[in-house]
């Protein structure tokens, strides 16, 4: 019984988003990674496949991402984003680092790295 209920904790630790800020989150389908806006009971919609790192203020999250072994920084603006929106309303990358670094001084962006 002990190793079931151990078998069951893992499954849903190994299942759980590993990044999450209502009504954003990670999820996996067919082993893509995704950053998207969740509907609720389990429906999303995509913003950005296969984060690496996120980071989240009050009005934007910034995202370093790797989408076929070619990486870059990422942000989506919050005030924007809505269920209904066009992607490229609020989703704006790739920016190359030195790019990103002006954006963050810039807009307020939350810094992140490329790891």
């Amino acid at each position: 019984m002990r190793r079931f209920l151990v078998f069951v904790s893992l499954f849903l630790i190994a299942c759980s988003p590993s990044w999450e800020e209502s009504p954003y989150e990670v999820y996996y389908i067919d082993g893509t990674k995704t950053l998207g806006y969740s509907l609720g009971e389990g429906g999303y919609i995509g913003r950005i496949d296969e984060p690496v790192n996120i980071k989240a203020n009050e009005k934007f999250i910034s995202v370093y991402a790797c989408l076929y072994k070619a990486c870059g920084f990422y942000y989506i603006d919050k005030i924007k984003d809505h269920k209904f929106a066009e992607h490229d309303e609020f989703v704006f990358g790739p920016y190359t680092n030195e790019q990103f670094t002006r954006l963050v001084k810039k807009l307020g962006l939350p810094s992140i790295g490329s790891e």
